[in-house]
């Protein structure tokens, strides 16, 4: 029951981005992926790599918390459900910032 829960907040970090992929500046091949302390771009990556390192990075932190939690059920189950709901938030979140950036760049 309890692996609902990551399932449905993973499928929901793709929805995101994937629609961000599509609405965000599509003529463009690279997405700002890394901002310095003022503001500006450090770092460029192709689209699908900048939308889509969120819920990547997100289904690693769920699986290395299912495996290392493995003998703690309790905390194991809460944190992933910790997880999965933070993890939605923080992909519309970076969307808003790259879609913004991209918008005061052009």
């Amino acid at each position: 029951m309890i692996l609902i829960a990551p399932l449905l907040s993973l499928i929901a970090m793709g929805l995101i981005a994937a629609w961000g992929h599509r609405n965000i500046a599509p003529e463009r091949a690279y997405l700002p992926l890394q901002w310095s302390a003022d503001g500006t771009v450090n770092r460029q990556a192709p689209r699908l790599v900048a939308v889509s390192g969120i819920p990547v990075v997100m289904a690693v932190v769920m699986c290395l918390v299912a495996y290392l939690s493995r003998n703690n059920p309790g905390d194991r189950d809460m944190a992933l459900i910790w997880i999965s709901i933070i993890g939605p938030g923080i992909e519309a979140f970076y969307l808003a910032l790259l879609a913004r950036a991209v918008e005061t760049d052009e």
